[in-house]
């Protein structure tokens, strides 16, 4: 798979950020359809499964795990799948969900932007 860049680079401005604090280090997890578009891609491609469609909607621990590896992915690329995942333990799991509930939340498109959408034929 070619690299590409999405919305520029990881350090883009553009891009959203949702802070999450473990073991007193911040993280900045991206809910932008195209960087998890491409984390999934690249994931899948190290042979990993991820389907995050059917990840998001079901948050629970395995896919809590799965989603934030690829959320992790954009602003920190040099953490693995595998080291993502042990960074999820039982005494920040719900820190992690809720970051993640929050970061799903501010991506939904709001009321504004459906009204403004193109109608679909």
């Amino acid at each position: 798979m070619p690299k590409t860049k999405v919305a520029g680079t990881p350090a883009d401005p553009t891009l959203p950020k949702t802070p999450v604090t473990i073991d007193g280090k911040e993280y900045n997890l991206c809910f932008d359809l195209g960087a998890l578009a491409v984390a999934e891609a690249a994931l899948n491609a190290e042979g990993h499964n991820v389907n995050l469609l059917a990840a998001l909607p079901q948050l629970n621990l395995a896919n809590t795990r799965v989603i934030f590896a690829a959320a992790l992915r954009t602003f920190h690329p040099n953490i693995s799948f595998d080291d993502a995942v042990k960074m999820v333990s039982f005494a920040n799991v719900y820190t992690i969900a809720n970051a993640i509930a929050e970061a799903w939340q501010s991506a939904l498109p709001g009321p504004e932007t459906e009204k403004n959408a193109p109608a679909a034929e």
